[in-house]
């Protein structure tokens, strides 16, 4: 059975949008593709981390932390 694909709006930084396209076009797929391989890389290694450490909490409250920031600059900005 396949996987069933939802679709997920992303705004993400000009920069990284850059990076994302330029190793795309190298790689020779769409960016879509890159984006989920990476997302799941990610969360796969997240979660070995877990285990490994037996904390589930502390790479949550960096995320957390980044995004308060990335989120109070932007309330800055307006």
């Amino acid at each position: 059975m396949a996987n069933d694909k939802k679709r997920l709006s992303l705004t993400i930084d000009a920069e990284l949008d850059r990076v994302i396209t330029e190793r795309a076009k190298e790689i020779g797929i769409p960016k879509s593709a890159l984006v989920t391989f990476a997302t799941s890389l990610f969360l796969n290694q997240l979660r070995a981390e877990e285990m490994l450490s037996g904390n589930t909490n502390a790479i949550y409250q960096v995320i957390r932390k980044d995004y308060e920031l990335l989120t109070s600059v932007r309330n800055l900005d307006n």
